[in-house]
């Protein structure tokens, strides 16, 4: 995977770093997280790759075709928009959900507009709610956090998985844990495109296992990633519709 070109710096004299130390009890930790990932596959800012054209763009500007990276950590994430995507005019949602487990999120608190009580009642989150076909109003989405696996100082980075590849990601992890009995961010994934499709959607697959040290590594990250996942989008430019006037009746006529 390709990271952000580093600034050249003058010659400075090399201090070694402490190695990082995984907890004693990781085998039992790491199982018990495998449990907890089972209900979060069930029926923010930071660094963003991009996804268009069936190529990630890196925070740098790099791309390619393809990701080899860990994936520290992730989370749902449903957003409702009363208006329809317009890539030049970029505004909040509605009403949004972030959380770990698609099957007892609500709204944020923060919601512009809340749609309802919980997301799995709302009417937004329903097939065929959607002004445009069969799909849903409100888009579910997952957002991980990933990191290059051989890169100590590389930034973590957010890439987010639609609705069209939900079912790809969910079927990889419990892949994973089932053959390496490791969550996701004990082996290395590669990411790509569904060739299949003519629009972007993301493909799991070929997890190699980690080795000590890049497991460590991403353990050490598993905080910050999970502080950048659960960043809020930013509402305070949300404007609410104007109220739809009431149709007037047409005038009549007194008789004379």
């Amino acid at each position: 995977m390709a990271t952000p070109a580093k600034p050249k710096r003058g010659t400075a004299v090399a201090v070694p770093k402490a190695k990082i130390q995984l907890p004693v009890d990781i085998n039992a930790q790491m199982a018990a997280e495998i449990e907890a990932f089972k209900g979060r596959i069930a029926a923010p800012t930071g660094n963003r790759i991009g996804t268009d054209e069936k190529l990630f763009t890196l925070p740098n500007g790099d791309t390619s075709d393809t990701l080899s990276v860990i994936i520290v950590d992730f989370v749902s994430y449903n957003a409702y928009y009363d208006k329809p995507w317009n890539p030049n005019q970029i505004v909040p949602p509605n009403c949004f959900s972030l959380g770990l487990e698609p099957a007892g999120m609500v709204p944020s608190e923060n919601s512009p507009e809340p749609q309802a009580e919980s997301c799995a009642a709302c009417w937004a989150n329903q097939w065929k709610s959607s002004a445009t076909g069969a799909g849903k109003a409100c888009s579910n989405t997952k957002l991980l956090a990933i990191i290059a696996p051989d890169d100590p100082e590389a930034p973590i980075m957010l890439l987010k998985v639609t609705a069209t590849a939900l079912k790809s990601f969910d079927a990889y992890v419990t892949s994973v844990a089932r053959s390496f009995q490791r969550p996701p961010y004990g082996v290395i994934t590669e990411i790509t495109f569904d060739p299949n499709l003519k629009y972007s959607s993301l493909r799991f697959g070929n997890p190699v296992a980690c080795t000590p040290d890049q497991m460590a590594l991403a353990w050490s990250r598993k905080e910050d990633a999970m502080a950048r996942l659960m960043v809020e989008p930013d509402v305070s430019a949300f404007v609410a519709a104007a109220p739809k006037a009431a149709a007037r009746k047409p005038a009549t006529r007194k008789a004379a």
